[in-house]
C-alpha cells in the first residue's frame, strides 16, 4: 500500500471532487433555509451601508457578507446563488491541496484531506493560514510572511473564533524565534504591526459588540459538551445514543492513533496542527463564556476541523507499515460513512421541519393575517414568507426595513387598527421579554418552531 499511496490519494481527491460537484446540486434538490441564513439574506439584500450597520450592531466580523455583496450582480434575491457562495473556498482549498500541499508531502495526505474536509462535520474557510505557519518557521522567507499575515488578517475578518487560532500561532511562531532564530524577531514584528494597523479600524467595532452582548444572559457549560468537542473534528452530533457513542469511540481511537504516530516519528507540524485546534476549543470556550451571550457552538469549530485533518493527513502520508496504513485508511472510511449518515439525517430533518413550516406560513399568508414581530430577527427570517399578509409590524426599531413592514412601539394600538383581521404574534424565544405580551394579551400558540413561534391574539 506504501510504494501505492500516490494512487490511493489520487482516489480520494478524485472523491472529494465528486463532493464538491454534490455542494452545487445538492441545493437544487434539498432546499432549506436556517435561521441564520435567512438573517444573512435579509441583511445582504438591504443597501449596503444598511447592511454593514446591522453588521456592526451583530456579533459578526464583515469579510463574508462583503464577498456576498460582491456577487450583487448574480442576483442576491437568488437563493442558490448565496447558497453555492460558501462553496468557494473549498474550491480555493482544493487548489492548495492540489499544488502546495502535493508538493510537500505528496499525493496521499493531498487527497484525504480534501476528502476528509469534505465529508466529516462541515466545511468552511481559510484553512491556509496553518500551512504558511509552516511554511515561516522554516523558510523564514518574505513571501511567506506576506501570506501568513494576509490570511491572518481575512481569517479575523471572516470569523472571531479562527482569531484565536491565529493568534496562537503567532504565540508559537515567538516561541521558536526567541529560542532558536533572534535574528527574526524584526519580521514579526513587522507582521504584528500590519495586523494591528489594519484591524485596528474593526477592533472599535468589536468592543461595542462585545459590550451590546454584555447585558445578555449567559449559558452554562456542560462538561458533556466537552466530551463532544474531542471528537467534533469527525462526529458532528452532539447527543449521546448507543450508535454515536460507538461513532465517537471510533473517532477517539483515531485520535489515539494521530497521536502516537506523532509522539512515534516526533512529527513537529502535525503537533502543532492538534495544538491548535484543542487549544482554540479551550480558549474558545472561556472567551465566549466571558464575553458574548451565547457560549460555545459545534460550527464555530469548523475552521479548526481544517487544521485537524491537514495535520492528520501529513502523519498518514508519512506511514510505511502497511498494517497501520489500513487500519488508519478504514478508520477514515468507517467515520466518512457515519459522518455521511448523520449529515442525511439532518438534510431529511431540516426537509422535514421546512415543509411543516412552510405549511404553515403559506396557511396565514393571505390577507385575512396581520403580523407583529416582537424582535428584528423574526422579521428578517420571515418577511419573505409572509408577503401575502395584510399588514406587516414590528416592535423593534433597531433595524432598517423594507417597505413591507411598519414599525410601531404600541401593540394595542395595532390590534385597534386591525379589528377585523386575525393578529398573530411572533415571540422569538426571549422569555423575559415576551412575558410582558403574555401577561397582557389572550395568546394561543398556533405554531412552534423552536426558535420563535407564533400566537394568534384573541380579542
Amino acid at each position: 500500500m506504501y510504494e501505492k499511496r500516490d494512487l490511493i490519494g489520487k482516489l480520494f481527491f478524485g472523491a472529494a471532487i465528486l463532493i464538491l460537484l454534490y455542494m452545487f446540486i445538492s441545493p437544487l434538490t434539498n432546499t432549506f433555509i436556517n435561521v441564520d441564513e435567512y438573517w444573512t439574506y435579509s441583511l445582504v439584500n438591504l443597501p449596503f451601508m444598511q447592511g454593514m450597520i446591522v453588521a456592526v450592531h451583530d456579533v459578526h466580523p464583515p469579510l463574508y457578507y462583503m464577498i456576498l455583496y460582491l456577487l450583487t450582480p448574480l442576483g442576491l434575491q437568488n437563493l442558490y446563488v448565496l447558497k453555492v457562495a460558501s462553496i468557494i473556498p473549498y474550491i480555493l482549498i482544493m487548489v492548495v491541496s492540489a499544488t502546495k500541499i502535493r508538493e510537500d508531502y505528496g499525493w496521499l495526505t493531498a487527497g484525504l484531506f480534501v476528502f476528509c474536509l469534505g465529508v466529516m462535520s462541515d466545511f468552511f474557510i481559510e484553512f491556509l493560514t496553518i500551512i504558511y505557519y509552516n511554511e515561516v518557521i522554516t523558510k523564514w522567507d518574505k513571501k511567506s510572511w506576506i501570506l501568513l499575515t494576509l490570511f491572518t488578517l481575512l481569517s479575523a475578518y471572516t470569523q472571531y473564533f479562527f482569531a484565536i487560532t491565529c493568534g496562537l500561532i503567532y504565540l508559537l511562531i515567538l516561541y521558536e524565534i526567541l529560542t532558536k532564530h533572534k535574528d527574526k524577531l524584526k519580521q514579526f514584528a513587522k507582521s504584528v504591526l500590519a495586523l494591528i494597523i489594519l484591524y485596528a479600524p474593526w477592533m472599535v467595532v468589536l468592543v461595542h459588540q462585545v459590550q451590546t452582548q454584555a447585558s445578555e444572559p449567559r449559558e452554562g457549560f456542560e462538561l458533556a459538551n466537552a466530551i463532544h468537542y474531542i471528537t467534533s473534528f469527525a462526529i458532528k452530533s452532539q447527543n449521546f445514543e448507543f450508535e454515536m457513542i460507538i461513532f465517537k469511540l471510533v473517532a477517539l481511537a483515531f485520535l489515539i492513533l494521530i497521536l502516537f504516530l506523532i509522539y512515534k516519528n516526533k512529527d513537529r507540524s502535525p503537533a502543532v496542527g492538534l495544538f491548535l485546534m484543542y487549544g482554540t476549543i479551550a480558549i474558545g470556550i472561556i472567551s465566549l463564556m466571558s464575553s458574548f451571550s451565547n457560549t460555545m457552538r459545534m460550527r464555530y469549530l469548523v475552521p479548526v476541523f481544517g487544521i485537524f485533518w491537514l495535520s492528520a493527513s501529513i502523519v498518514i502520508g508519512k506511514i510505511k507499515d502497511n498494517k497501520i496504513l489500513m487500519v488508519a485508511l478504514i478508520l477514515i472510511i468507517i467515520l466518512t460513512g457515519a459522518s455521511i449518515a448523520i449529515t442525511q439525517d439532518d438534510i431529511d430533518s431540516r426537509l422535514k421541519f421546512n415543509e411543516k413550516k412552510d405549511t404553515f406560513l403559506n396557511s396565514i399568508n393571505n390577507n385575512d393575517s396581520v403580523i407583529v414581530y416582537n424582535t428584528d430577527y423574526g422579521y428578517k427570517i420571515l418577511h419573505d414568507d409572509l408577503n401575502n399578509t395584510s399588514k406587516q409590524y414590528t416592535l423593534s426599531g433597531q433595524y432598517f426595513y423594507s417597505g413591507d413592514v411598519e414599525y410601531s412601539d404600541n401593540f394595542t394600538k395595532i390590534l385597534k387598527e386591525n379589528p377585523n383581521k386575525k393578529v398573530y404574534l411572533v415571540n422569538w424565544k426571549l422569555k423575559e421579554s415576551n412575558k410582558q405580551f403574555e401577561k397582557k394579551y389572550n395568546l394561543t400558540k398556533v405554531y412552534d418552531a423552536d426558535h420563535y413561534n407564533f400566537n394568534l391574539v384573541k380579542n
